[in-house]
């Protein structure tokens, strides 16, 4: 960047990273906004401390906002989206050469988590589709980095679940488990033909906001993030679901906590909304040309660029001395 460390006497810093670390970079002197997301119903405690320090926290959607205010956070808050460049088009990237080219690709992106909830996602799939030919599910995955111990644990997860649910016939399920940059995970999207997601909250989801820009349908788990923006049934199929208590998780156990709440996801409905893509394809075409029109008019550069620049403008004007 051409003002990357250079001296430019700036009074507002934006600290878009994970809270627990903000402590290195708050400054004397200046108007700090914390950019935040959150996937449970309450921030961890040591992100809520160094959130309140800041002047002022920019956050996704309400869910999220909700999140940081369960905390004890008091400073003001003010939603504003994620962005994405909606120059993108599924025509600037090939499809990779796939073996399971001729099957109805379900596909999803995601950390192996128990926020992402792979389980839930696996059992329906296989549940719903144990008899049928011609569809598959494609995941690219990792668990905390991509060694090979790691990856072979996914291995073990998915034999254990296979044998749990023994049913006589399995759907092909494919994984992915290397690192992909932007332009890999575009084509990633423009493979396949429908995203799912069974996940328990996210902050904003931008793996769902990609596909959307893809023109893909998606089904995902109707909390946090991106999913408050979309129409259910017409841009994109939203899963309902219960908030429990987290129990179980092996991922960052610091900062998922049994004082949180996050989303689970029913099987019949996530399997309802697959079979749905799947036999009503063209309709399913049509919600995700749907969900890529309202990614185009809500989240561009442009627009969410343009908000950001007015509360910018906005505490200039009212909060900040620049003499």
């Amino acid at each position: 960047m051409a003002l990357e460390n250079k001296p430019i006497g700036y009074k507002i810093k934006i600290l878009h990273t994970t809270p627990n670390v903000y402590g290195q970079f708050f400054e004397e002197g200046k108007y700090h906004i914390g950019r935040v997301f959150w996937e449970t119903d309450k921030l961890p405690l040591d992100f809520a401390l160094n959130v309140q320090k800041c002047d002022e926290i920019w956050t996704g959607a309400k869910f999220n906002e909700q999140a940081i205010k369960n905390a004890g956070v008091t400073k003001p808050i003010y939603i504003i989206p994620e962005a994405i460049d909606t120059g993108v088009t599924r025509d600037d990237f090939k499809p990779y050469a796939i073996p399971n080219k001729d099957d109805f690709k379900f596909y999803s992106i995601f950390e192996w988590t128990e926020r992402k909830n792979p389980m839930a996602l696996l059992e329906a799939f296989w549940l719903e589709f144990e008899n049928d030919e011609h569809v598959s599910l494609t995941i690219k995955t990792y668990v905390d980095n991509f060694t090979p111990n790691k990856k072979e644990e996914l291995n073990q997860n998915i034999k254990r679940i296979k044998k749990r649910l023994a049913l006589n016939k399995y759907a092909p399920v494919y994984l992915y488990r290397n690192l992909m940059d932007r332009n890999q995970i575009y084509r990633f999207h423009a493979t396949f033909d429908c995203f799912v997601s069974t996940h328990r909250g996210e902050g904003w989801g931008i793996p769902q906001m990609e596909a959307l820009l893809m023109g893909n349908p998606i089904i995902s788990t109707n909390l946090g993030g991106i999913h408050e923006y979309l129409e259910n049934n017409k841009e994109a199929l939203l899963l309902p679901y219960e908030m429990i208590q987290i129990v179980e998780n092996s991922r960052n156990q610091q900062w998922y906590t049994r004082d949180q709440k996050w989303g689970d996801v029913k099987i019949p409905e996530a399997r309802e909304a697959m079979r749905w893509v799947f036999n009503n394809r063209n309709l399913a075409k049509e919600m995700g040309l749907a969900g890529r029109k309202k990614v185009i008019e809500n989240f561009s550069f442009k627009i969410i660029g343009g908000k950001m620049y007015q509360r910018l403008q906005e505490i200039q004007n009212n909060f900040i001395n620049l003499d």
